[in-house]
């Protein structure tokens, strides 16, 4: 007779066979991300090494105010000022493009002095996107399991 497949089951599945955690921390969540999409997200360093696929720094305006650009491009002549420039820094959307771009296989470097400012939302939408993540593989190991045989299913009663 089949087993009754359960959430810990499922849990202990992901966690045994995928190495998956229920509830991982940012960097845990940064490493699977890199090592699944081939990406890197570099915000120690001072300055990009020019192969990055989004870049984020900020930048002194000539009346010596800060401005905050994330932009695809290196070559500053090419800024979108309506779309890569920010008089406040806005972690929130940021850090999602950075996810975004990460997990499209693209490589990142952020000004450190930003990250500073920026790695707390950052962990925030990194674990949002974790529980997405951790749902479909959740969901796919369900179907795994059931389709061994050796699980089944509660039937809702009608």
């Amino acid at each position: 007779m089949a087993e009754l497949l359960t959430d810990e089951i499922l849990i202990e599945y992901l966690e045994n066979e995928y190495g998956l955690q229920e509830e991982p921390d940012g960097p845990v969540i940064l490493e699977l991300i890199q090592l699944e999409h081939g990406s890197k997200l570099n915000n120690d360093s001072s300055w990009a090494e020019g192969h990055e696929d989004l870049v984020c720094y900020y930048q002194s305006t000539a009346d010596c105010y800060e401005v905050y650009i994330i932009t695809h491009s290196h070559d500053h002549r090419d800024i979108n000022f309506e779309n890569d420039v920010y008089y406040y820094l806005d972690n929130g959307g940021w850090s999602e493009q950075i996810i975004d771009t990460l997990t499209d296989g693209g490589d990142v470097w952020c000004d450190p002095n930003i990250w500073d400012d920026i790695e707390y939302d950052f962990n925030y939408e990194l674990q949002s996107w974790y529980r997405d993540y951790y749902d479909d593989k959740m969901s796919e190991a369900k179907d795994e399991l059931l389709d061994t045989g050796e699980y089944t299913i509660k039937e809702h009663d009608e």
